[in-house]
């Protein structure tokens, strides 16, 4: 939780959640619509998190490569 917040468990967990990690207002207010990190919302977030949070404090420029995508997101459900 020091340069974010663990992605341990992060598919299937609501945004904005982990406990002491100071999100950015934009993250919170996603967080606060009900969304939930599954494989859709990451999907839409991981080539361009900017653009799909708004004022999100993310410094990742996101992956263009849709295989890479996919591969992260297959990588992060082996990490419950």
């Amino acid at each position: 939780n020091k340069i974010g917040p663990t992605l341990k468990g992060v598919v299937g967990r609501k945004v904005a959640s982990v406990p002491d990690f100071k999100y950015s207002a934009a993250m919170t207010a996603f967080g606060a619509t009900g969304a939930v990190w599954d494989e859709a919302t990451l999907a839409a977030y991981l080539p361009d998190p900017k653009a799909y949070v708004p004022g999100t404090k993310m410094a990742f420029a996101g992956l263009k490569n849709p295989q890479e995508v996919a591969d992260v997101i297959a990588y992060l459900k082996t990490k419950p």
